[in-house]
């Protein structure tokens, strides 16, 4: 690697992107599940780059071995373009504290809180994630949940340019499996839970399990805990020697005496040294509880007082599309990214223990994804709510007539449904039945400000069309 590093600071830039390569660059042949990069380096070599770098089992054509430029073989060209974008922007995880935070849900939220949390310390923090890449007031971009290594290492630098001292990230198991962060330095680790989500990629629950995994044993870190009322969560404390959260009695932060109503939320948290502390929060939504609890637990294992995280956890900016109540008289409308059953689940269990008159709930699944979680969201949905109304999530290139006969293979009881392809008209019809003191929830999309149809991405929010169809019917 040292040779490569030294390569590194002569470049002009570094890149796993044939059409990026110009004179000076550094090339990485990577395999990936659809391309290989190194069919590309006959193209490579015409843009005169510095070097490519190739997996050790590459065997060069003659034209690549007389072409003069560097040829560099590696174990594993992922890992090692990982570690080049590390060195090409000056590792500024050396000058960050970096917070990781892995599980299929409340990522999102988790990050969010710990960004809220820190900068009400007066550290000043980011978020990368599934929203957006931010600091202060300055977005970087947003894609990939966890992105692209260039991206991620650019992003941690122009972050630490701008005066930040620490980031909360949100890191996905796609990222970890392609090892898109590999060389991150963290200063703690979270995972919230793992259930069915993204077997489209990696097949089985235990593969996936595998991908998250990696966050504990590949990267370095001061402090981890885990959500131990989870199974895998619980796998992960034995295995790391990691810190547990959870309501069961055997947590070493245990959650206890949760109030949640539509303003806000309430628990005792004890610690490992049985101590008990009472946290109020203006954040809504009963699943918030324990994305708060797993984020305190992990300050408290870094030395952060209790007293402060008390004090600031009060006042936390509102999530985008997390729980977001978007319209509260007569009735309630709640807009959140669910999209997986046990999200659902912990959704709609929520809304149910608010005690609203009805709950009806707008959802559909995207397309193009893992079938096999549509009817379990659909069962948890019936189960749930007073009435459903499927529609369309982001079909992608799936016929949305399809993805909702899969959601309907879940429902028993086809008496409380009602079918609206359309997203707007679906809404639209919640809005039109629902009564004072009832809770519409519209689940799947959340922060998105798009709809993915057939390789387009139209301009959808579900927020915004709900203000546009109340402002209508109030008009009416």
């Amino acid at each position: 690697m040292e040779k490569l590093f030294q390569l590194v600071k002569l470049a002009r830039d570094v890149t796993d992107n044939s059409n990026e390569v110009r004179g000076g660059s550094i090339f990485f042949a990577i395999r990936g599940t659809r391309f290989d990069g190194h069919s590309f380096i006959g193209e490579v070599l015409k843009k005169k780059p510095l070097a490519v770098v190739v997996e050790k089992d590459y065997n060069p054509p003659r034209e690549v071995k007389n072409s003069g430029v560097k040829l560099l073989k590696v174990e594993d060209s992922r890992r090692a373009f990982a570690l080049a974008c590390r060195e090409f922007f000056n590792k500024p995880d050396e000058k960050l504290k970096i917070f990781g935070i892995t599980g299929t849900n409340g990522k999102t939220s988790s990050a969010f809180i710990l960004a809220g949390l820190l900068n009400g310390l007066n550290i000043p923090t980011g978020v990368i994630g599934t929203v957006e890449y931010r600091f202060d007031q300055k977005v970087y971009g947003k894609g990939q949940t966890t992105p692209h290594p260039k991206v991620w290492y650019k992003t941690l630098a122009q972050m630490v340019e701008d005066g930040a001292k620490a980031v909360a990230c949100e890191i996905s198991s796609h990222a970890l499996w392609q090892r898109r962060i590999y060389g991150t330095r963290f200063e703690g680790v979270i995972f919230t839970n793992l259930s069915q989500d993204h077997l489209d990629y990696h097949r089985t629950m235990e593969n996936y399990f595998l991908a998250k995994r990696l966050l504990f044993s590949e990267y370095t870190y001061k402090a981890g805990v885990v959500n131990g009322d989870d199974l895998y969560g619980r796998r992960l404390a034995k295995e790391f020697s990691l810190q547990s959260f959870g309501t069961e009695s055997d947590n070493d932060y245990r959650i206890l005496k949760k109030e949640v109503t539509l303003r806000g939320l309430s628990f005792e948290l004890s610690t490992p040294k049985g101590e008990v502390f009472r946290f109020s929060s203006n954040l809504r939504g009963e699943f918030q509880v324990f994305n708060l609890a797993g984020v305190i637990s992990l300050l408290l294992t870094l030395g952060f007082s209790a007293k402060e995280l008390q004090r600031v956890c009060q006042n936390l900016p509102q999530i985008p599309g997390r729980f977001e109540i978007v319209a509260e008289k007569p009735f309630t409308v709640i807009v959140d990214y669910a999209h997986t059953p046990d999200a659902m689940e912990k959704l709609l269990k929520a809304v149910v223990n608010l005690k609203p008159r009805r709950v009806i709930t707008v959802f559909g699944a995207g397309g193009n994804r893992d079938r096999n979680k549509r009817p379990l969201m659909g069962a948890v949905a019936e189960r749930f709510s007073d009435l459903v109304i499927l529609t369309s999530d982001n079909p992608r290139f799936e016929e949305p007539s399809e993805i909702i006969e899969d959601i309907l293979k879940g429902i028993g009881d086809r008496s409380k449904v009602k079918i609206q392809p359309d997203r707007k008209e679906a809404i639209n019809l919640a809005l039109k039945l629902a009564k004072e003191g009832d809770i519409i929830v519209i689940a799947g999309k959340g922060h998105e400000d798009y709809q993915e149809i057939k390789g387009v991405k139209y301009p959808f929010d579900d927020r915004k069309v709900v203000l546009e169809l109340l402002s209508n019917l109030q008009k009416g």
